[in-house]
Formats: structure tokens, C-alpha cells, sequence
């Protein structure tokens, strides 16, 4: 399966004393990643936003990316059916969809998120 690709919009510069370089350039190694992936993880955590899983547990979250978007495409059919008049309208199980949807739709992108690979980290040119 293709390597999806992630394009950044932003650019942020700074400058930082040796021996972060050197613990920056070691967490790079360790971890695989380009720089500016082991700072994006930094900021990332500190800002309470998604970090990317292991490569081991990609599959289960995909897995349930997928399960839970097709619990979506379900909850969609059923408030159509019902606003289409398919079937008897019931005002508090249409209010009890509309909630559900606006709850699945969201963590469904959350684990999208979530299951996207980190950039890979490149060999230094010779």
C-alpha cells in the first residue's frame, strides 16, 4: 500500500545550543524520524493533540476507521430513510441519530489521524 503523503504548510526556524541539536539529532536515530517529526511529537503531546501510533498497531486502528465509517454510512441511511419519509418519524430517535453522527464522524477522523505514518527518516547524503 502507498506511503500517504502529508504536506505542512507552515515553517518554523529556530535556533538551538549544541547540545539540544545533539539530543534532537539522537531522538531523530532512535526513533527513525526526520528532526522536525520528533519536534512535531513535542508539540503534538504538549498540546494535547494526536500522536502517531507504532507501525504494530496501524492495522487496529485502520481496522477501526474503517468499522467505525461504516457505522456512519448506517446512521446516514437511517436519518435519510427518515427524513425522506421511508419511514415513520420519531422526533427524539431523529434527535438521538443526528447526536450519534455528530459523535462518530469526529472520532472517526481523530483515527484517521491517528493511523497516518509518521514521515520516515532519511539517510544523510553522502
Amino acid at each position: 500500500m502507498p506511503r500517504q503523503r502529508v504536506s505542512y504548510g507552515e515553517v518554523v526556524r529556530f535556533r538551538v545550543s549544541a547540545d539540544e541539536k545533539t539530543a534532537l539529532s539522537a531522538a531523530s536515530e532512535r526513533e527513525g524520524v526526520p528532526e522536525s517529526e520528533v519536534i512535531r511529537r513535542l508539540l503534538r503531546a504538549e498540546v494535547g493533540l494526536f500522536l502517531p501510533v507504532a507501525d504494530v498497531d496501524r492495522p487496529a486502528i485502520k481496522g477501526l476507521h474503517e468499522q467505525l465509517r461504516k457505522i456512519g454510512g448506517n446512521l446516514n441511511q437511517a436519518v435519510r430513510a427518515m427524513n425522506a419519509g421511508r419511514v415513520g418519524y420519531e422526533p427524539a430517535l431523529a434527535k438521538s441519530l443526528a447526536a450519534l453522527l455528530g459523535m462518530v464522524q469526529p472520532m472517526n477522523k481523530r483515527l484517521a489521524e491517528m493511523a497516518r505514518p509518521a514521515r520516515a527518516r532519511r539517510s544523510p547524503d553522502p
